[in-house]
Parts: C-alpha cells; structure tokens; sequence
C-alpha cells in the first residue's frame, strides 16, 4: 500500500507540472489536479489511518443510540460525556438505518470529510487566486496526514471542513449560512463556539466600516441560535441539566485545521506574488515564478507526506494489530458474560465498546480509595478488571495497588500471540472461571 501513495504522488506530480501552465486558462486544467489531489488524500488517509481510542466512547453512544437505548454510555445512567453531538449523530444514522458497522462507517465518513477539505479548500483560495488554488487542494492533500494517523473515525475531519465552509461563506457574503454552519461546528467541537464568537466580530467590524449592513450580523446570530438553542434545550431537559462546562475531546484538529488554513494563505500569496501589476486585464501574463517554481515547491511541500507515512507504517501496524486484538478479547467478555455484568475497562473505551452495549462498564478512580469508583457507572464492585485489552507476550501475575484486596489475578493464553492478564473479583472467581475458561482462543493458566 504504501508503493500505491508513490505512485499516487508521482502521477499528480507529473499532471500538475504538464498541465500547470495552462491553470489559469480554464477550470478543466484545474480539475485535473484537484481530481489527483483527491486521489492521493484518499490513497494517504488508507495508508496510515488509525482509530484512537477515545474515539470508541462516541461510538459506544452511538451504538446506543441505534439500538433504542438511547444517547447513554451505560444502559440505566444518562451521563452527559459527549461535546461532539453532530458528529455523533452522523456515525449513528448508517448503523441505525442500514444496520453498517459503526467503526466502518466512522471511517468512511472522516474520509469523506477530509476530501472534502480538499475540494472546499481549493473552492476558498480561488475566490482570491483562481490560478493558484491548486497549491491550496495540494497543500491540504498532502497535510491530510494529519487527520488520519491516530485520528481516524473521530470529528477531526469534520470540523475542519465545518470552518473552511464558514469562511466560504462569510466570503461569499451569506451570513445567514455562515451562522448555521458555525453553529454546526460548535455542535461538532465545543472549542467552536471561538470560530463563532470570530465570525460574528468580524461581520459586525464591516457593519461598522460600512462594508456590509447590519442585517449580516444580525442574520448570522440568527442562524446561529435556530440550530444551537434547540440543541442546548434537549441536552437540558434529556440529561436533567444544562451544559456546566464546554470538554473537549483529547484528539486536538488543530494541526490539521493550521495547515488547511495556510494552504490557502500560501495559495493566495503565491498568486498575489507572480502578479505583474502593469500587466493589462483581464489577462494578465504569468511570471516565471507562478508558471514553474510554485508547482514544484507545491508539490515538494505535499511529498513531505509520503516518507512521514512510511515512517509511521510500524506504528500503524501496530496499532491497528492491537485494536484487533482489543476487539477479539471484548468479543470474548461480551460472548462470555452474562448482560448486565459490571466490568472495569481501565479506561480503555475500545474494550468497552468490544464488550456490548449489554456490559455496564465502571473504572477505578487512580486518587481514590480502593471501594471508590468513578462514573461512567454507578452500578457496584466490578465483577471483572481488564488493565489491558491486548496480548503481552509473557506471563504477568503481578496486580495493581488498587486491585489487590478485592480481586485475584487470572491469565489467558492465546495461541500465536501471547498472555491476556485480568483481575477477577475474589467472592466471584470460580462462577466467573468457568464462564471464561469455555472459549477455545483463550486457555486459562493458573498462576505458579
């Protein structure tokens, strides 16, 4: 696969440098650059994407949500722990309408999404550089990376491509858009609420320079509350209170977010750069510069994506090796277990999610007493702690501090790969032996 991201970035090197001379003649040029651009960020987002395991919090909800259960974590407790609602929604309507695999369709989504950024960044730059736009499609192909290394499946694309939209918008001179869209990206990332609260000062700055009249910040407000006071009444009334603080999730779209925005800014630059000022309009004659030394620093800039992408191909292999790992032992609990066991993930929401929707998942708090634990759920002792959902490969019958005094150590093997370790809880161990003990993979060890 990473011989096809070469291949990929040697093809849209060769168009871009053949047809680049003649961008500025008609948009069929720059289709075609756009079209390999997109080709590439598909081929890159596949080489190196992987799921973070934060991200399987939302699909957890998600899950929920298409099974009728509604938008908890734990079947029975209605905590509020999402800031990401719309992207939330969007991962839950192909698994509740079409019965598709969340993780999947997450995936695809965010894939989806950052094409998107491609196109919608080209559309941005050429509103100020119709030429040059194509650095910005490339620029944003090649920083795609960003949202798909340890990123993919989460809103990371999506709010991106939200605030490229609303500075589309707000360029384009439609307010009332870029309002709703704004608040779309705040339903998105809590942290969007900064690009609203900058939209709406910069409208109201050209109100006040006579740039634009009042009904555009007026319109934007609007178009803003008609989606957000809704949104904050249900999260209210559905979780018994309103929102007390604006989390948000640990994975950060800023690198991404910075790089797309400069694309275009150098797209712009360029253009204004290779603009000979006494030239006539409306064709004005294309320097050197423009015509060969910024597609080639263009498209050095995008290859710097290829050789990070096959340095990060053995973590990638790893990581993706240990979700499937991860998923065959929540397999293994779910299929096991009896429904409405309390288990304690760790932390680790990828288990959780593996589990079922059936499991009611718990975690120890690092600070507190050994009988103190902290929500998601409040539903008693666990009955079983997994402090890691993958395979090591020696025997491990140490136990956690936290752990000792009410749990006992238990240790699988798994032929070809290695030992699972998990704490069983002491009045409960032998019921919960025999439950485990009938798999075929796992093979129970006692400890020596």
């Amino acid at each position: 696969m990473p011989g096809a991201l070469v291949a990929a970035w040697l093809t849209l090197a060769g168009v871009a440098i053949a047809v680049w001379p003649r961008v500025g003649d008609g948009r069929a040029h720059r289709a075609w650059i756009v079209v390999l651009a997109l080709v590439f960020a598909l081929v890159l987002q596949i080489v190196v994407a992987t799921v973070p395991d934060d991200a399987f919090v939302t699909f957890r909800y998600a899950r929920n949500i298409a099974e009728g259960y509604g938008a908890v974590y734990t079947i029975g407790e209605q905590t509020q722990g999402l800031p990401n609602f719309l992207w939330l929604v969007l991962v839950t309507l192909p698994g509740a309408a079409f019965g598709v695999d969340i993780v999947t369709g997450a995936v695809v989504l965010g894939i989806a999404a950052t094409l998107g950024c491609v196109v919608l960044a080209y559309l941005l730059a050429e509103r100020f550089a119709r030429g040059a736009a194509v650095v910005a499609a490339l620029l944003t192909a090649g920083a795609s990376i960003l949202a798909a290394h340890g990123l993919a499946g989460t809103e990371t694309p999506l709010f991106v491509l939200l605030v490229l939209a609303v500075c589309l918008a707000l360029t384009a001179g439609h307010p009332l858009v870029a309002g709703v869209l704004a608040a779309l990206a705040v339903m998105t990332r809590s942290d969007g609420a900064v690009l609203a609260v900058l939209g709406e000062l910069w409208l109201v700055l050209t109100a006040v320079r006579r740039r634009s009249s009042w009904w555009a910040p007026a319109g934007y407000l609007l178009g803003a509350l008609v989606f957000l006071v809704p949104w904050w009444v249900w999260e209210a009334t559905y979780y018994g209170r309103g929102r007390s603080a604006w989390p948000a999730p640990a994975q950060l779209p800023y690198g991404f977010l910075l790089c797309t925005l400069a694309a275009v800014g150098v797209a712009v630059l360029c253009a204004k750069a290779g603009e000979r000022r006494n030239q006539p309009a409306p064709r004005p004659r294309r320097s050197l510069a423009e015509r060969r030394v910024v597609p080639l620093v263009a498209l050095v800039l995008c290859a710097v994506s290829v050789p990070v992408a096959f340095a990060v191909q053995q973590v990638v292999h790893a990581d993706r090796e240990r979700l499937a790992q991860t998923t065959e032992i929540g397999h293994w609990l779910r299929d096991r277990l009896p429904a409405g066991s309390v288990i304690d993930t760790s932390g680790n929401a990828a288990l959780a999610f593996r589990a079922g929707s059936r499991m009611r998942i718990t975690g120890v708090t690092a600070s507190g007493p050994v009988d103190e634990y902290a929500p998601v759920a409040h539903f008693g002792l666990p009955v079983l702690a997994a402090p890691l959902a993958w395979y090591v490969r020696a025997q491990d019958c140490g136990i956690a501090e936290q752990y000792a005094q009410r749990y006992e150590v238990a240790t699988f093997q798994r032929g070809g790969l290695g030992w699972l370790t998990i704490y069983l809880r002491g009045d409960v161990e032998s019921r919960l032996l025999a439950q485990l003990a009938g798999d075929g993979k796992l093979t129970y060890v006692p400890c020596p």
